[in-house]
């Protein structure tokens, strides 16, 4: 038995199987086009949701060093206001002691003469 293929058979056979191998090539690359796609659309979508995260961390960072001053009173600063009042109380109640014992010295000499 004998094959023989003519010149133009050859040629189309081969034509035939480069254009499968075409076709093959471009499925498969389109499908890796739309693949990369997806993902870089879900990364982006990802992206700005990790970008409005930041933006209200940021935000709430401001508003605790707006609202730290205000609120926290260091240990040094709170003994000192303390000793002052407690200086200034000891000052009334000396004054205070003063004014009693002056009020019965008064009565005092009153009672004398």
């Amino acid at each position: 038995m004998t094959f023989e293929l003519s010149l133009f058979h050859v040629l189309t056979v081969a034509f035939t199987l480069v254009a499968a191998f075409w076709a093959l090539a471009k499925v498969l690359l389109a499908g890796a086009v739309n693949s990369i796609r997806e993902q870089f659309t879900e990364v982006k979508a990802h992206l700005g949701r990790q970008d409005e995260t930041s933006r209200r961390l940021e935000r709430e960072l401001m508003d605790l060093k707006a609202e730290l001053p205000r609120d926290y009173v260091r240990r040094e600063d709170y003994t000192q206001a303390i000793a002052t009042i407690m200086t200034k109380l000891d000052a009334m109640a000396i004054r205070f002691e003063n004014v009693v014992l002056r009020a019965s010295q008064n009565n005092n000499t009153r009672g004398d003469t």
